[in-house]
């Protein structure tokens, strides 16, 4: 009897689970469409993003995936718009979304912090990583756990003549590697 009841509640499950995929898989799919995880999306927009980034290198202010709108969102500077894009990816589409209006390009603000590595050090002498954010067009900079006051962040967007976000974070210390 035990049996007959797991095997019962067995079939429940599997046919309430299935009849749920079928209620949320769109029509035009077929029925063993499964929807790549977020990291089978990134591999197979690699393709698209590097001819984005080729394309429109010398206005490219940023680009990044967002996976649960299944698009990629490209930041341009200058006015001119850029219609949007549809590609069918693994039985599905995703969308690339142009932005433009942004102040500087991903090579303006890596060439600003390659050429400002002093000022920043003078700024902030904690400072451990520096990196461009694509999504928000800022210089960020992360400083060892250490009050920073918004007058060096206001300072250094003022030397540095580009936006500046300061992250207070541990520096990564890299650990050997551990034998067995």
């Amino acid at each position: 009897m035990k049996c007959l009841g797991i095997a019962v509640l067995l079939c429940f499950v599997t046919g309430h689970t299935q009849a749920a995929d079928v209620k949320a898989r769109p029509a035009n799919l077929p029925e063993n469409y499964a929807a790549p995880t977020g990291e089978e999306l990134e591999l197979v927009t690699g393709p698209i993003a590097a001819r984005l980034r080729e394309q429109y290198g010398s206005r490219l202010a940023g680009l990044f995936i967002e996976q649960n709108h299944r698009r990629i969102v490209v930041r341009l500077t200058g006015d001119r718009p850029v219609a949007p894009e549809t590609h069918r990816v693994r039985g599905g589409d995703l969308q690339v979304v142009f932005q433009p209006k942004a102040q500087h390009t991903v090579a303006e603000l890596n060439r600003v912090i390659a050429s400002s590595a002093e000022k920043i050090a003078a700024a902030l002498p904690t400072a451990h990583a520096r990196y461009v954010d694509e999504r928000t067009g800022e210089v960020v900079i992360a400083v060892a756990p250490d009050p920073v006051p918004e007058e060096k962040r206001k300072a250094l967007v003022g030397a540095l003549g580009v936006p500046v976000r300061i992250v207070v974070e541990d520096p990564v210390v890299p650990q050997p590697a551990k034998r067995k």
